[in-house]
């Protein structure tokens, strides 16, 4: 009766363990590597940075479309500025326009 054992592996000779250490250490470097640069990504100050940049990013773009719509429509900011002007400055002008009438209705002779 014979007993299925499992083969004898096979011995490797110089050239196969020197390449395979080499693909081990070749692997590691990777492996390195790769763990540091998600160190780095994962570094909450350049998160940070990346955030600043990405927002600072969006806002300049917002202000650029902002400043061409502007542009495209300084007629009517003009005057919607000019008639927010006057209501605010609506009393003291009204205030300003009576002391001129009163000034003008008082004769020298009613002094």
């Amino acid at each position: 009766m014979t007993t299925i054992l499992p083969e004898e592996p096979a011995v490797t000779d110089r050239d196969s363990v020197i390449l395979s250490n080499a693909e081990r250490r070749y692997l590691r470097r990777k492996f390195k590597g790769s763990l540091a640069v998600t160190r780095d990504v994962l570094n909450p100050r350049n998160q940070l940075r990346r955030l600043i940049g990405r927002q600072t990013t969006q806002a300049k773009k917002i202000a650029d479309e902002t400043i061409e719509v502007a542009k495209n429509n300084a007629p009517l900011i003009g005057v919607i500025g000019v008639s927010a002007l006057l209501v605010v400055a609506r009393g003291p002008i009204s205030n300003w326009i009576s002391r001129l009438r009163q000034n003008k209705t008082k004769t020298p002779s009613s002094k």
